[in-house]
């Protein structure tokens, strides 16, 4: 009875073990075999210059949508290189639109800054 514990023990650590070396041969941000890169960025108030959290920030194209945090950051992640549009929405700010070149090896990152409706 022993003998079998032990054995089930040994599988179970040696097929943890291979799915472990297994995940950490993958390029970085490499999900589907194609190379990825992501977009990062901060939204602000143009006039205060203080972070907004809560933005609603879609990357078209691939339908994504984030929404940045207490500081105000956002990040589309695995995304393949390429240009985007970036478009934000949070009440009381005006729409903004950018569009954007994502590359391979490359921080794509970007400051939005966005322009209160009674301006």
């Amino acid at each position: 009875m022993k003998m079998k514990k032990l054995l089930s023990i040994a599988i179970l650590f040696a097929t943890v073990t291979l799915s472990v070396v297994t995940a950490s041969e993958k390029p970085e941000g490499n999900t589907t075999g194609n190379m990825t890169t992501s977009i990062t960025g901060t939204v602000i108030d143009e006039t205060s210059g203080e972070t907004l959290a809560g933005v609603t920030v879609s990357l078209e194209g691939i339908d994504q949508i984030v929404y940045t945090d207490f500081d105000g950051n956002f990040a589309f992640k695995g995304i393949t290189p390429g240009e985007y549009t970036i478009k934000t929405r949070l009440i009381s700010y005006k729409e903004y639109t950018l569009r954007v070149n994502a590359e391979l090896k490359k921080k794509n990152t970007v400051d939005l800054k966005l322009k209160s409706v009674s301006n």
